[in-house]
């Protein structure tokens, strides 16, 4: 193989402006019938993807070229299969080998329309399936639009690993960059197994649950006093053994855990649950101006007074259109909705976080945005896919997904509300959506008009969140906005001979303690960065492409940052910066936060830090403890020449006991004189 690659490789290398019309050639060859089981295209477009890369030739031309070279190649597959129809199958090869057609014909029955998209992408019938599509008459249509859509992604994934490896190889020796793409390929392969080992054991589960069912409701049909149970379980569908019996488990498992949940939180108390105070200190760390903007649009979309009048106007064109209990489903599902969180949070009363301006909300469990939206979402993505075939329910099912968990990530990064009130939030929503669908099902409904709901709801909903957007949204910046820790006043005698002023003894991303402080600085930053710059100190390599490599592969990892710094009282560090010391690997890095500590004197901040050597990205593999970093004067100011502008001292402190234990800590103090 290496013998028609080498020497293309090098043809381009010295003809670079061909690169387009090669590209289109080789993808469009690997897409048609026959030729492409022939050609080594997945090779040959890694290969281009490597000099694009490079740069040895243009990136997106390239990539250009591979997209339209493979909508060509599957269009001639397609017209070729529309011109010959069933005389194919006596068309050499395909008299030789008839296990060729009819492979595409079993994938295309199985998939019907979206095997076009998805045989793009299955090596074995990727250029047959083209060709069975035009051969069993698929409209010309359906068949571009898939074409299309399958051939953007397909080209620049198969030629990815390439230009990640010709991008590496500039800024990487090779040795090292093969090492990263080894790496990235196992982690890939380890995210694909677990993927595929996870949908192995649904799989195992549905059918042992099925087989149990279809036990439990023979039981129930046979049983005199039983008997009603299946008469309010029934399904439409004569098909369905077992009727709704497998949402009512559902139904009845995700009460169990809404009420375990509650009864836990009620007994230790949300603040005192690790995985809410974990997951609060991460979220209030990350924020940004932003990234806040971002997630109040977000949180919108499971605000009441925007949601509930959409299912109002759903309500109004399901009865325009006399589709009375589709109506009233839908409204049944807003009212539960709407009327078990009020209920629940007054029952619960369970405290809201703190670190946001003003909430107008009083109690917190559960989070009524997140349930009001999975609800909603669901529900309607339930009505939409039950007026589609089940194989292109999918994307509808995955759409009202991914805005409910992202409403109520939303909820987690304001500071709105614990993690806890939102699972209970998502329990909540599936139990009154399980509820309301068994009711829903049990009469034969003719299926709504999806563009007419859609279309429906996404005008109303554009109004009433237009509408809400512009008169609160400035309004709603300011409630959600963060809040600090309030700073106090230190004298320096308070801090310099006892040092109990500071408000923590460590940093972490998640709250609780990680890393021990072993710096503390009275001082002007820039005064700080200066003096430290003129010793040696130096910004610390950007965070790109390259260090997340560097990092993710662990290759050299100790020259670059970790891709997630700590935090100290939720807040980033103020400043960063890195130096090699003679004797020990890699670099050290110094961090320093503002403490919310002033001297009373001089107005001088309390600045507090941690000095140490830059980790291994997989240390915790090849340790079985954490070593500790013993800090000294000469590690900030190797020559000392700034002993008549600055003077320090350590000292040892005791942090709290944890574990009943004490551990003696040294912390280097640096002042003025």
């Amino acid at each position: 193989m290496s013998d028609i690659i080498s020497p293309l490789l090098q043809w381009l290398n010295a003809n670079p402006e061909l690169a387009g019309l090669v590209t289109f050639i080789i993808s469009a060859s690997e897409s048609v019938a026959i030729i492409g089981t022939i050609v080594p295209g997945s090779i040959m477009m890694t290969a281009l993807g490597t000099l694009a890369g490079a740069g040895v030739i243009p990136l997106w031309p390239t990539i250009f070229w591979a997209i339209i070279g493979a909508i060509v190649g599957d269009g001639i597959s397609y017209w070729l299969g529309h011109y010959f129809k069933d005389r194919l199958k006596v068309i050499w090869p395909f008299r030789n080998y008839p296990g060729l057609i009819e492979s595409g014909e079993v994938f295309f029955h199985k998939y019907g329309a979206m095997s076009v998209f998805i045989g793009r992408y299955v090596g074995p019938v990727r250029a047959l399936v083209p060709l069975v599509a035009g051969m069993l008459g698929m409209k010309p249509l359906p068949f571009t639009i898939a074409n299309v859509l399958s051939a953007i992604g397909w080209a620049p994934a198969y030629m990815l690993p390439g230009i990640l490896l010709g991008a590496a190889s500039l800024e990487l020796p090779p040795d090292i960059a093969v090492h990263v793409m080894l790496v990235l390929l196992l982690i890939t392969l380890f995210i694909l197994l677990c993927l595929w080992l996870l949908y192995k054991l649904l799989m195992l589960y549905h059918n042992q649950t099925d087989q149990l069912q279809n036990w439990i409701w023979q039981y129930l049909k046979k049983s005199r006093a039983l008997f009603p149970i299946t008469v309010l379980l029934k399904h439409h569908d004569p098909h369905k053994t077992h009727g709704q019996l497998n949402l009512v488990f559902y139904f009845l498992f995700t009460t169990f855990l809404f009420f375990c949940l509650v009864i836990y939180v009620k007994a230790h108390g949300a603040p005192n649950l690790m995985v809410n105070d974990a997951l609060y200190h991460l979220f209030r760390g990350i924020r940004t101006k932003s990234l806040d903007d971002i997630m109040i649009n977000i949180t919108l979309l499971g605000q009441k007074q925007v949601i509930l009048p959409v299912v109002l106007v759903i309500f109004a064109w399901l009865i325009t259109w006399k589709r009375w209990r589709a109506a009233f489903h839908a409204l049944a599902l807003g009212i539960l909705a709407a009327g078990s969180v009020y209920i629940l949070k007054h029952l619960i009363q369970s405290s809201r976080p703190w670190g946001i301006f003003f909430n107008a909300e009083t109690y917190s469990m559960p989070s009524g945005h997140t349930t009001i939206a999975t609800t909603l979402f669901m529900g309607l993505a339930f009505l939409i896919a039950s007026a589609v075939r089940p194989k292109y329910r999918w994307p509808i099912y995955t759409c009202g997904i991914f805005i409910s968990f992202m409403v109520g990530v939303s909820r987690l990064y304001l500071g709105a509300h614990w993690f806890t009130d939102v699972l209970a939030a998502w329990l909540l929503a599936s139990a009154v959506l399980m509820l309301v669908i068994i009711s829903y099902e049990r009469r034969l409904e003719k299926p709504v008009n999806p563009i007419g709901i859609v279309f429906i709801t996404l005008a109303s909903f554009a109004i009433t969140y237009g509408f809400f957007h512009h008169y609160h949204f400035d309004h709603l910046k300011i409630n959600y906005a963060k809040i600090n820790w309030p700073p106090a006043k230190v004298t320096m005698s308070e801090w310099w001979m006892k040092n109990n002023s500071l408000p923590a003894y460590q940093v972490s991303l998640f709250g609780f303690p990680s890393q021990a402080i072993n710096i503390v600085w009275a001082g002007n930053i820039s005064r700080i960065r200066e003096t430290l710059e003129s010793e040696g100190w130096v910004n610390p390599p950007a965070r790109d492409w390259v260090s997340t490599l560097h990092r993710v592969a662990d290759v050299k990892s100790t020259q670059y940052l970790s891709m997630i710094s700590h935090q100290y009282l939720d807040k980033r560090p103020e400043l960063i910066l890195v130096r090699h010391v003679n004797g020990l690997k890699g670099l050290i890095v110094l961090r320093l936060w503002d403490s919310n500590r002033i001297i009373k004197e001089n107005g001088s901040i309390l600045w507090v830090g941690t000095v140490g050597t830059i980790p291994r990205s997989y240390s915790w593999l090849y340790k079985s403890h954490r070593t500790t970093f013993d800090i000294h004067p000469d590690y900030i100011f190797p020559l000392q020449t700034k002993a008549d502008l600055w003077e320090w001292k350590i000292i040892t402190m005791d942090p709290p006991a944890e574990a009943n234990k004490v551990i003696n800590q040294k912390i280097l103090l640096i002042r003025e004189k």
